[in-house]
């Protein structure tokens, strides 16, 4: 959702929202939202939406995530949270250049295919026994399925 700058300053003055994630796919808006949050009155946990700089979120400031990347490569993204906590930028880094490029290849375009290619990587890592799709949603290209094992490889996640 995009917030307007309204309506992120009525959802903070609301007493139930406790967290608000920040997903709009751009740096810039992702900065907005958070410096909004931190002039709050209270706390209000900042999470990331970004599949697309999942690493940058954290190091920008994010204190958690909503992803559906997260799917994949749970552990690793949780230690890369961590290591931003710890101040160990480098290690967060590493984590984030391994498993981007598996990210990308989950949300190359056409976007809304990214459901049926994460299925794809769960079954391939043993996680789902199968891979359907309801409609209006398609299984993804046979030519696909190479892709993700690679990237999944890429990864470290696949041997």
């Amino acid at each position: 959702m995009l917030y307007t700058t309204e309506a992120l300053q009525k959802l903070i003055t609301i007493p139930t929202v406790t967290a608000i994630k920040e997903a709009s796919f751009d740096a810039m808006r992702f900065l907005q939202v958070k410096a909004a949050l931190e002039s709050a009155s209270r706390k209000i946990t900042f999470l990331t939406g970004n599949d697309n700089f999942i690493c940058e979120s954290f190091i920008l400031g994010a204190e958690g995530a909503l992803l559906g990347f997260s799917t994949i490569g749970t552990r690793e993204q949780v230690t890369m949270l961590d290591a931003v906590r710890r101040g160990d930028i480098a290690e967060a880094r590493e984590l984030g250049q391994r498993l981007q490029p598996l990210a990308d290849v989950i949300f190359a375009p056409p976007v809304t295919d990214y459901r049926a290619r994460t299925k794809e990587a769960l079954k391939m890592l043993g996680i789902l026994e199968n891979t359907t799709v309801r409609a209006p949603l398609l299984p993804i290209a046979e030519a696909e399925h190479e892709t993700i094992r690679r990237a999944l490889q890429c990864a470290g996640l696949l041997s």
